[in-house]
């Protein structure tokens, strides 16, 4: 997947091949997560991955849902150009946390996993108090 992410990023007006499929054609990638279960010891039983990103192309963040280890649900939100990617990557977190409030089940316990470093951080500088972290914190 990353190889065939890495063939089409930018290059939207071109079609290629890849693995005899056009790249036009190809699957969203919240269709095609897989768990590597030998290097997780999951507790919970709901996972939620988040995401934000910026590009040439516009902002947005989103989610994937998964249910012991099975992918059920994803969320992706298209934002103002304005946004940075961590705001992104922020709001992405925030929606997984009211995702969970919405949850129509017994089963509520929950881990959101996100690559993004500079939000953890944010999250433990008691001195970083803009919105969207306190939003996340609350």
């Amino acid at each position: 997947m990353a190889k065939l992410y890495h063939l089409t990023k930018g290059n939207t007006k071109k079609t290629k091949k890849y693995n005899n499929t056009e790249v036009k054609y190809w699957q969203h990638p919240t269709g095609t997560i897989t768990r590597m279960r030998e290097y997780t010891e999951e507790k919970s039983w709901i996972q939620i991955y988040t995401d934000g990103s910026k590009t040439e192309k516009g902002v947005g963040a989103g989610i994937a849902v998964c249910e012991s280890g099975l992918h059920t649900n994803h969320i992706q939100c298209r934002l103002n150009k304005n946004c940075s990617n961590n705001q992104a990557e922020q709001l992405a977190i925030l929606t997984a946390l009211k995702y969970t409030e919405n949850m129509q089940t017994t089963k509520k316990t929950v881990t959101i996993y996100t690559e993004s470093l500079i939000t953890l951080n944010s999250l433990r500088n008691v001195n970083i108090n803009t919105y969207l972290i306190e939003e996340i914190r609350t």
